[in-house]
C-alpha cells in the first residue's frame, strides 16, 4: 500500500468500489488493506459482505471464521454463519449454527427457529421443548412459564387466566395466543382453538408450530379440505417436512384423491426411504386405484423396514389373489413366535390362514384363522344377545309406530342407492356392476346414515334411538335428508345416482325411509355359511365385532335376515334383494332385473364391470378387477370338518 494512503483513505475508497456496485475492486481494495492489517474488522466484515452478495459461500464461511476467532460471541457474526448454512443447504451445520447462536445469544426468535426445524424432523416433543425451555429461562417470559407449568399440573383454569393476562397486556403476543389456543384445543372447544390459532398465524404467517396446531385441529373435528391450507403452509415453510407431507397425504386419500396422496407418500420417502408406516399407506392407497404392482412393492417394503408387521402381511393376503412363497410363510411363523405386538399377531395369524388356505392346506388355514379370531374376540365387547334385544326393540317400535311414515316428510331426493346387507356378501360386486353405469356413482361405505342416528339418540340420552324419533318435527325428517345429501357430495361427481354400500345401514332402513323416502335399497344376499365363514376369516380394520366368533357371527346372520323380513313386510317393493349366486349363474338376467328397480337402462358396461378403474377400497377391490368366477360358491364346504358351529345353525348337511 502507498505510503501516502492511510487506512481511512483506502476504507472510504472501498467504500466507493461497494456503492457503485464495482464489486470486484472492491475485493482487491479490502484484501490489500487485509495484507496489512489481517485483523481489520471493518475490512473483514465489508469484505464477508461483498462476498455474501456474490454468492461465495466458500469464501464468506472463512471469513465469517475469521471474524469469529477475534469475536467469539459476536452475535452478528453468528447469525451470519448460520445464513450461510442455511443458503448451501447443510442442515447438520445449520442447525449446529443456529443452536450455538441461541445458546450464547438467546431469544425468542431463534428458539422458533430451531423448533421449526425440530418440526421438520418430525419431532414435535423436541419443538415444543426448545420454546418451553427458552420460556422457562427469560424473565421476560416468565409469565408464559407459568402459565406452561399450571398445564403440566393440570391446573387449567389458572393456566388460561395466566395466558388472558399476558394478552390484556399484549394482544399480539403470538405465543401466549397459540398456548391458550393449545388449551382450547385440549379442552374441546375447538371454534376458539380455531380463532385464536389463526390470529397467531396473521401476526406470524412462518410460526411453523401454530400451522401444525392449526392443521391438527381441522384433522380432529375431520375438517379435511380446511387441514390441507394449513399442512400446505407447513411444507411452504419446510419442503422437507416429512411429517406434513404424510399427514397431507393422507388427507388427500381420505377425500378420495388418491393420486396426489400416492405422491406425497412417495415424497415423504425420498426424505425417509426406511419408514414402514408410510410404505404401508401408500399400499392401501395404491391397492384402491388398482396399481397391484406397485401395491405389492409397498407393503413388502414395510416388511422390509418391520419385520414383525402383521399389518403388512395381511394387506398382502387381503389382496385376496395374492399367494405367499414357502420363504414368506416361514418369516410369519418366524414372527409369531417372537414378542411381537398383539395387534400385529392378530394380523399375522390371519395372513398365516390365508397363506395356508391358498396351499390348500385347510385344516393349517382353519388353525390359524381361529387363532386369529380368539385373540381378537378378547379385545372387544360384543355380547350377542344384547344385539338380538336391541333388533327385537327396532323391530317393536316400528311396528307400533308405522304412521311415521303416512305423511312421506323427508327429503324428496332420488339420489341414492343404499346397498347393505352383511360384510362379505358379494356387495362390492354389486357396487362395481351398478357403478360401471353412466348415470350411477361408485363412493364409498359412508359413514353418513350411522352418524345421523347418532345424532337422534343424542337429543335424549334417557330413551335414545329410535325412540327419539317421535319427538322430531316433520321439517327435521327433511332437514336430516338434505343434511345426508350435503354431507355425501364431497364422494361423487354430477352424476344422476350414487351408491351408498355402507354394509350395517341395514338396522337403519326404517331410518332412511324416514329422511329419504324415494332412496333405492338393494339387500345383497349370499348363501349363510359363505356368509358367515369369509366373515369369519377376515380381519376388519374397525368395527364389525360380531365377526370374530362363529357362533355370534350365526346369531348375527339370523338377526338380519330377521329384521330384513320385517323391513320388507312394511316397506314391500321398496328393498330388491339380489342373491349373489344367482348373479353368478346368470349374470345377465340378474344385471337387468337390478338395473331396472334403479330406474335405469341396461347398459353393457355392467356386464364389463371388471374393465372399469373406479377406485374401490374394500377387500374384495381385486375380486372385482376380473371375470366372475364360481370358485366362490360353496366355498365354506373346504372347511367343513371345522364348521359344526354353522352347519347347526343353518341345518346344512356336511
Amino acid at each position: 500500500m502507498p505510503e501516502n494512503r492511510n487506512l481511512k483513505e483506502a476504507l472510504i475508497n472501498a467504500v466507493h468500489h461497494l456503492n457503485n456496485n464495482n464489486l470486484n475492486e472492491c475485493i482487491e481494495q479490502l484484501n490489500e488493506i487485509l495484507e496489512h492489517q489481517p485483523n481489520n474488522i471493518d475490512s473483514l466484515s465489508m469484505l464477508l459482505g461483498v462476498y455474501i452478495k456474490l454468492n461465495k459461500s466458500k469464501e464468506s464461511l472463512n471469513i465469517n471464521k475469521k471474524l469469529l476467532e477475534i469475536e467469539p460471541n459476536n452475535k452478528l457474526y453468528l447469525e451470519q454463519r448460520a445464513k450461510i448454512f442455511k443458503f448451501t443447504n447443510n442442515e447438520k451445520a445449520y442447525i449446529e449454527a443456529l443452536e450455538n447462536l441461541h445458546k450464547l445469544h438467546p431469544s425468542i426468535q431463534t428458539a422458533r427457529l430451531i423448533s421449526n426445524l425440530y418440526m421438520s424432523d418430525d419431532d414435535e416433543d423436541k419443538s415444543d421443548n426448545v420454546i418451553q425451555s427458552f420460556l422457562e429461562n427469560d424473565k421476560n417470559y416468565s409469565e408464559l412459564y407459568k402459565g406452561i407449568r399450571h398445564v403440566k399440573a393440570g391446573r387449567l383454569k389458572l393456566a388460561e387466566e395466566t395466558y388472558k393476562k399476558i394478552l390484556k397486556n399484549d394482544k399480539s403476543n403470538i405465543d401466549a395466543l397459540r398456548l391458550l389456543g393449545l388449551l382450547a384445543f385440549k379442552t374441546k372447544n375447538y371454534d376458539i382453538a380455531e380463532n385464536l390459532f389463526i390470529k397467531c398465524l396473521t401476526l406470524n404467517p412462518s410460526f411453523a408450530l401454530a400451522w401444525d396446531n392449526l392443521a391438527k385441529l381441522y384433522r380432529v373435528q375431520n375438517k379435511l379440505s380446511k387441514s390441507i391450507p394449513a399442512f400446505e403452509n407447513l411444507i411452504k415453510l419446510d419442503s422437507n417436512n416429512f411429517e406434513a407431507l404424510v399427514s397431507l397425504g393422507t388427507v388427500y386419500v381420505k377425500l378420495s384423491n388418491y393420486e396426489d396422496g400416492i405422491k406425497l407418500y412417495k415424497k415423504a420417502l425420498l426424505i425417509n426411504p426406511e419408514n414402514p408406516r408410510v410404505y404401508l399407506s401408500m399400499g392401501h392407497a395404491l391397492k384402491t386405484v388398482g396399481k397391484r404392482e406397485e401395491c405389492e412393492n409397498a407393503y413388502k417394503n414395510a416388511i422390509k423396514y418391520f419385520p414383525l408387521s402383521g399389518e403388512a402381511y395381511w394387506s398382502l393376503a387381503n389382496l385376496k389373489t395374492y399367494k405367499f412363497n414357502k420363504s414368506e410363510i416361514s418369516d410369519m411363523e418366524s414372527a409369531i413366535a417372537k414378542k411381537i405386538h398383539p395387534n400385529e399377531l392378530i394380523q399375522m395369524y390371519f395372513a398365516l390362514g390365508k397363506a395356508y388356505e391358498s396351499n390348500k392346506d385347510f385344516d393349517k388355514s382353519f388353525s390359524n384363522y381361529k387363532k386369529g379370531n380368539w385373540e381378537q374376540r378378547k379385545q372387544i365387547d360384543y355380547n350377542a344377545e344384547n344385539y338380538k334385544i336391541s333388533i327385537d326393540e327396532m323391530i317393536d317400535f316400528f311396528t307400533n309406530n308405522q304412521s311415521l311414515f303416512s305423511q312421506n316428510y323427508g327429503y324428496q331426493s332420488n339420489d341414492p342407492i343404499f346397498i347393505l346387507g352383511l360384510p362379505r356378501s358379494g356387495s362390492t360386486l354389486i357396487e362395481q356392476i351398478l357403478s360401471s353405469h353412466s348415470k350411477i356413482e361408485g363412493t364409498q361405505e359412508l359413514p353418513n346414515i350411522m352418524s345421523i342416528s347418532r345424532q337422534i339418540k343424542l337429543l335424549d340420552t334417557s330413551i335414545g334411538y329410535p325412540n327419539n324419533l317421535l319427538s322430531l318435527k316433520d321439517k327435521d325428517f327433511s332437514n336430516y335428508g338434505n343434511s345426508y345429501i350435503d354431507e355425501t357430495r364431497w364422494a361423487r361427481s354430477s352424476k344422476s345416482y350414487f351408491i351408498d354400500k355402507m354394509p350395517n345401514n341395514f338396522v337403519h332402513i326404517g331410518l332412511i325411509k324416514l329422511i329419504l323416502p324415494n332412496a333405492k335399497i338393494i339387500d345383497a344376499r349370499r348363501n349363510p355359511l359363505d356368509t358367515c365363514f369369509s366373515c369369519y376369516k377376515q380381519y376388519f380394520a374397525k368395527g364389525q365385532h360380531f365377526t370374530y366368533d362363529l357362533d355370534d357371527i350365526s346369531r348375527y346372520y339370523k338377526d338380519y335376515i330377521r329384521l330384513i323380513d320385517f323391513w320388507k313386510q312394511l316397506f314391500p317393493n321398496n328393498i330388491y334383494t339380489i342373491n349373489y349366486e344367482e348373479v353368478i349363474q346368470n349374470p345377465k338376467e340378474e344385471i337387468e332385473k337390478l338395473l331396472n328397480h334403479c330406474n335405469v337402462e341396461f347398459e353393457s358396461n355392467c356386464l364389463n364391470f371388471y374393465k372399469s378403474d373406479r377406485p374401490v377400497k374394500t377387500a374384495s377391490s381385486e375380486q372385482v378387477r376380473q371375470p366372475m368366477y364360481k370358485s366362490g360358491i360353496d366355498y365354506w364346504k373346504n372347511y367343513s370338518d371345522n364348521l359344526d358351529i354353522l352347519t347347526t345353525h343353518f341345518k346344512y348337511d356336511k
